[in-house]
């Protein structure tokens, strides 16, 4: 929600899952609701908070993040609240289902009619805003691409010193089936057979998943855990790539954050993300196929991949900053 917008700024009140509040850091203005899955608890503790919230601050502006928060446009909508209303899915709820599945078209049939409520939809990507005309959405869309702010002034720790030899690739993200773990982690075994010097390095935990897709012990793989976010761009510089083998998103961050840091992203080809590199310039992208991934890890060398890093650092700055999107959203 945001309190005040007018030319010069924008104060804003941040409604958001309690066990999400330290990813914004200590701030004043964040108010948190408990989480405890995406139950109708979570989801009338969300209504409870963001209904206050709107009565005490009086927002000029209210902008809906991903899936969860589409419950509450039809309740804004019967309570004829006066401000605009955007709502942005950060990857559609339907992507998650098999293509042409019963579930899909039930999820596309409410989430279509649903972004229709809001005054405005903020797609992250073009593939995004494709998919939504694709699949008949309704509501007025437009494209505003997701990006990060710059990375800090300050020296970078380099991560991997002990290891001079090789390659360190880097995975950040949750340990879940959307992101795509157990194939890189099947494409790993794969080469490690005929690449001992490459090693792999993951940084997450398993969020949403039945089990921890990363549990498996295999050679060469460092499971880090989460860090601390003044100490993830140590993590990206120091890799010599980072790879993405998501089977859906809608524009991930972490693409962007490594752009800033000149890493190059080796990612899927699903969703937009091969639109989001420039094929052997910032990157390469693979069909999402355990052997595919494994084929194109195996023709990485580190002079090739460190060639890259100004061309990485530059599709940052001409595209991803923040910068860039506060200009497009305001």
């Amino acid at each position: 929600m945001l309190a005040s917008l007018d030319d010069e700024t924008v104060a804003s009140v941040f409604v958001v899952p309690d066990k999400h509040r330290h990813q914004l850091g200590d701030r004043a203005d964040i108010r948190a609701f408990p989480m405890r899955g995406r139950g109708i608890r979570s989801v009338l503790a969300m209504f409870r908070l963001a209904l206050r919230t709107r009565r005490t601050e009086l927002p000029d502006l209210i902008f809906l993040h991903s899936s969860l928060t589409l419950a509450l446009l039809p309740v804004l909508r019967m309570i004829r609240v006066k401000v605009p209303v955007l709502y942005c899915p950060h990857g559609w709820a339907a992507s998650r289902y098999a293509d042409h599945s019963a579930k899909q078209r039930c999820v596309r049939w409410i989430e279509g009619r649903l972004v229709a409520l809001a005054d405005r939809v903020v797609n992250v990507s073009k593939g995004e805003r494709e998919l939504a005309s694709q699949w008949g959405y309704r509501g007025q869309h437009l494209v505003i691409e997701n990006a990060v702010p710059d990375r800090p002034e300050f020296e970078l720790q380099d991560r991997f010193t002990a290891c001079s030899e090789g390659l360190d690739l880097l995975f950040v993200g949750r340990f879940d089936r959307q992101k795509g773990v157990d194939i890189l982690l099947r494409a790993f075994a794969v080469l490690r057979q005929t690449r001992s010097d490459i090693r792999l390095h993951l940084i997450g935990e398993a969020v949403v998943a039945d089990r921890n897709m990363a549990q498996e012990k295999i050679d060469g793989v460092f499971v880090q855990g989460w860090v601390d976010l003044a100490e993830i761009d140590s993590w990206y510089a120091s890799a010599d790539a980072l790879v993405v083998p998501s089977r859906w998103e809608g524009l991930p961050r972490v693409v962007p954050e490594a752009l800033r840091n000149g890493t190059p992203v080796i990612v899927s080809n699903r969703s937009c993300m091969p639109d989001l590199i420039q094929d052997s310039v910032t990157g390469y992208s693979f069909p999402l196929d355990a052997q595919a991934l494994a084929e194109c890890l195996s023709g990485l060398t580190r002079a090739d991949l460190a060639r890259m890093r100004p061309a990485c650092r530059r599709a940052y700055l001409d595209r991803f900053t923040a910068a860039r999107l506060k200009r497009e959203l305001w």
